[in-house]
């Protein structure tokens, strides 16, 4: 029955590896998503523990274990929507919100107002400025590459007054960031670093980097081996079965 627990824990990778890609699927849509690759490593036991009855050594059984999840941080198509509140990051970078929690970042921009005024995430974490949370007056929407975040009143003849910077940040590790949920990642160690250099686009959106097709095919094969597996532990079963029940009648 040893034999059962290296191919279980295979399927249960594969299970692992299957939740991963059913989320990647799921947010296909979600604009600043960023896809996730789990990575296994295998682990074997101490060759002494394999010793037979002369003193032979066998093969140490590997068992696949999780060893972390990776965050691929390449960024995803950009797309036009034409909205003032949609901002994309050109390159490298990250939009700063501020939430219960603390500060969060994220690549995705669909930003709004809320019923104070403030620019806030769908999930109404207010966007941050270099002079805190951004909160405009009424009127035409604004930003420029640098971020400068402008307002043209209703008046006639009016001129935009600006308001804020969108404050943008970078991370020399980004594989430190953890994520908790809405496009938001968190820094481990206040890692963040400020990046006036950045570049905004007003009225788009960064998509999330899924490949629709390549999710799929990473399914089918990971179902293919699922199936194997279960095949294996079923066969394993069955033999163990036989040697206690017919073998042991024989002697």
């Amino acid at each position: 029955m040893d034999s059962i627990y290296p191919v279980l824990s295979g399927a249960l990778a594969q299970e692992k590896r299957l939740e991963v890609i059913t989320n990647n699927l799921a947010n296909v849509n979600t604009a600043g998503f960023k896809r996730d690759h789990p990575l296994f490593e295998g682990i074997g036991l101490p060759p002494g523990l394999n010793a037979g009855p002369s003193g032979s050594v066998t093969p140490s059984p590997t068992f696949g274990m999780l060893h972390q999840i990776f965050t691929d941080f390449t960024p995803g198509p950009v797309r036009t929507t034409g909205e003032p509140l949609d901002l994309a990051i050109e390159g490298e970078g990250f939009f700063s919100v501020q939430t219960p929690q603390g500060v969060r970042y994220t690549r995705g921009g669909s930003f709004t107002i809320d019923g104070q005024g403030q620019v806030t995430t769908p999930g109404g974490f207010p966007l941050l400025g270099t002079g805190g949370p951004i909160t405009l007056p009424p009127g035409a929407v604004q930003v420029d590459a640098e971020g400068r975040l402008s307002v043209k009143g209703t008046e006639v003849g009016a001129q935009p007054t600006e308001i804020d910077t969108v404050a943008l940040y970078r991370f020399s590790d980004p594989s430190r960031l953890k994520k908790v949920g809405q496009t938001l990642f968190e820094s481990a160690n206040g890692e963040a670093v400020p990046f006036p250099e950045g570049r905004v686009s007003q009225g788009a959106l960064e998509g999330a980097n899924v490949n629709p097709v390549e999710e799929m095919v990473a399914m089918i094969t990971v179902m293919r081996l699922y199936e194997s597996a279960q095949k294996a532990i079923q066969t394993a079963d069955e033999v163990a079965s036989k040697a206690a029940n017919e073998v042991g009648r024989l002697t």
